[in-house]
């Protein structure tokens, strides 16, 4: 991962983040290759994508809370490398750019989650679909 704050996330990355999220493929490689600027674009946008995909599939409120108690929690991740900076910097932006390898570890890690989570959605909606049930409309232009 290139450390340049430069380039923002190209609609290019963006669709390709999409197929391999679609496609039920690993986000990894993706992520592997944007910068610090480009993966910090790519969380929201992945994130942004798995709120849009849990309103088009369930008939329920979205929980954030579902989502990060599946992800490692900050203090366990900075115990685990070793780090002895003050938590908030491990969960917010600031270690993104001081220590672009770890953050960006967990970062990726974190978008894993999501990309999990968006294939289950998926899933979900395929058995539908299998099943005869059908109860929203935006979905059948989505296939």
């Amino acid at each position: 991962m290139e450390s340049s704050k430069k380039s923002g996330l190209k609609v290019s990355q963006k669709l390709e983040l999409i197929l391999a999220l679609f496609s039920r493929k690993s986000i990894r490689p993706v992520l592997d290759s944007l910068t610090v600027q480009q993966l910090v674009e790519a969380h929201s946008f992945v994130w942004d994508k798995l709120v849009e995909v849990h309103y088009l599939i369930r008939n329920r409120d979205f929980s954030r809370e579902v989502i990060t108690k599946q992800m490692v929690p900050s203090a366990e991740y900075q115990r685990q490398q070793g780090c002895d900076l003050r938590l908030d910097y491990c969960k917010g932006v600031e270690c993104i750019w001081s220590n672009p390898g770890c953050a960006g570890n967990k970062v990726k890690n974190n978008m894993e989650v999501m990309a999990v989570t968006i294939n289950g959605y998926i899933a979900d909606c395929a058995s539908k679909q299998r099943n005869g049930i059908e109860d929203n409309k935006e979905i059948k232009a989505w296939h």
